[in-house]
């Protein structure tokens, strides 16, 4: 996974390294972020790495990290991802503020040097347990989770594919003679 420095990000901007505030800002930041993430390999995620104790408001997040999440889930920058590193729990408090206010179906992995994760944003309790098994286990067909969790196939490929939208996982496929079979991968981002 390639990583962007958001303190730089930030620096060449002329804004604070730490402070990502206003909806001005926001714009000037999703343009670049937009270039970053579509020269990203395709299968492949961006981490965006914020720098400790920073503060992202409510307006420079809807302008940035919504409008990625938006585009992603649109399926407008193939099969790349965006991840969150570092967040603070303030900057979590206003991510999750505008989804809520907006009413937006959109979620993001929050991410942390040592590994462990959580999911911000709006996502229902359903797939909030998929995504923690197929966390668990690296990589989930639709066939594992229906035995795993007494679902119809449907039910459990309808779940794994809302997830692979968000680019909350990703996936590969094989034919087989039961016809196409996808597996669904949890992001790994560290080496």
């Amino acid at each position: 996974m390639e990583r962007q420095d958001m303190a730089l990000v930030g620096l060449d901007l002329g804004l604070s390294e730490r402070l990502f505030l206003t909806r001005h800002n926001g714009e000037q930041t999703y343009h670049i972020l937009e270039t970053c993430l579509q020269n990203v390999n395709e299968g492949q995620g961006l981490i965006l790495a914020f720098p400790e104790n920073q503060l992202i408001d409510a307006s420079f997040a809807d302008e940035t990290l919504i409008r990625l999440g938006e585009g992603i889930a649109a399926g407008n920058f193939g099969e790349r991802c965006i991840l969150l590193e570092g967040l603070t729990e303030d900057s979590i408090t206003n991510i999750n503020s505008i989804i809520k206010f907006r009413q937006l179906k959109l979620a993001f992995l929050v991410i942390e040097p040592n590994g462990k994760w959580q999911c911000i944003g709006q996502l229902e309790s359903s797939l909030r347990e998929t995504l923690e098994l197929v966390s668990q286990r690296s990589s989930l067909t639709a066939p594992e989770l229906s035995a795993l969790l007494g679902l119809a196939i449907n039910s459990a490929s309808n779940r794994l594919k809302r997830l692979h939208d968000q680019r909350l996982v990703w996936r590969d496929y094989k034919v087989t003679s039961k016809g196409l079979q996808y597996t669904y991968h949890f992001w790994q981002w560290q080496s």
